[in-house]
């Protein structure tokens, strides 16, 4: 992958989709680093199909890359996004301990201040990122209230400034990534993870269903898959699905 070390960044006040406009610049030939901050989204999208719209005052941004790896080890990306974009959250309160819950989000202050999607596609891929920056309405039915960096008290940081400063820590970790492979990732995920020693469970959803995995988080392997021990002593492999954090943040 050929990219910037710092992010080729067009901001758009409406569209449906932050993650759209990158599919539609990466069908136009648009090189890695070619990303989009969006202003308010009405038809985003969310993990598993999932929709999810976005008002003003959050960081909706995605970003195309074009990786030199398989298919097969693209999903290691997410982890890098994640580990960049925590970063990037922490350089602006230092004083709060942001960590990552499995598979994509970021935690802080015992609530969620971010959520990842990746999609691949012909070579190519979109990570898209939102983060909440301005005060957020709550969401009904979800499993963690939503806390933003305003909360936190940085009243500052604007939806640009910190797609600046996360898109070369994302660029930087991608490049990384190529040249080293997913070992040093998982390692450094480790170090800030919300749920290592905690009782999870884990939806796995999809029709047909069964039902919910619990067990003590105890690993993530090394293709990312999150490892538990259940109450009989045996271990578990979670390759998709939602996690509840049912010990303490």
């Amino acid at each position: 992958m050929t990219a910037p070390a710092t992010l080729a960044l067009t901001s758009v006040d409406v569209a449906t989709s932050s993650s759209d406009l990158a599919w539609q610049a990466a069908a136009d030939g648009a090189p890695a680093g070619t990303a989009f901050l969006v202003g308010e989204q009405t038809a985003g999208r969310g993990r598993r199909g999932s929709g999810w719209s976005a008002a003003r005052g959050g960081m909706y941004l995605s970003v195309l890359l074009r990786p030199q790896a398989a298919s097969s080890d693209i999903w290691g990306l997410s982890f890098v996004a994640a580990l960049a974009i925590r970063d990037a959250l922490a350089a602006c309160v230092p004083d709060h301990d942001f960590r990552l819950k499995w598979p994509n989000d970021v935690l802080v202050a015992g609530g969620k201040i971010c959520g990842l999607l990746l999609e691949a596609r012909d070579g190519a891929v979109v990570i898209g990122t939102g983060v909440n920056i301005a005060p957020v309405q709550p969401v009904p039915g979800a499993q963690l209230p939503a806390v933003s960096l305003h909360d936190l008290g940085d009243h500052g940081t604007g939806p640009a400034d910190l797609a600046a400063s996360y898109g070369k820590c994302l660029l930087a970790g991608a490049a990384a990534w190529e040249q080293s492979g997913f070992s040093p990732v998982r390692l450094e995920w480790l170090r800030h993870c919300a749920h290592m020693g905690y009782r999870v469970r884990v939806r796995t959803g999809g029709a047909g269903a069964g039902s919910p995995v619990e067990g003590d988080f105890i690993d993530l392997g090394g293709d990312g898959a999150l490892v538990l021990r259940d109450d009989h002593g045996a271990e578990r492999r979670i390759t998709t699905g939602d996690v509840e954090l049912t010990g303490r943040l």
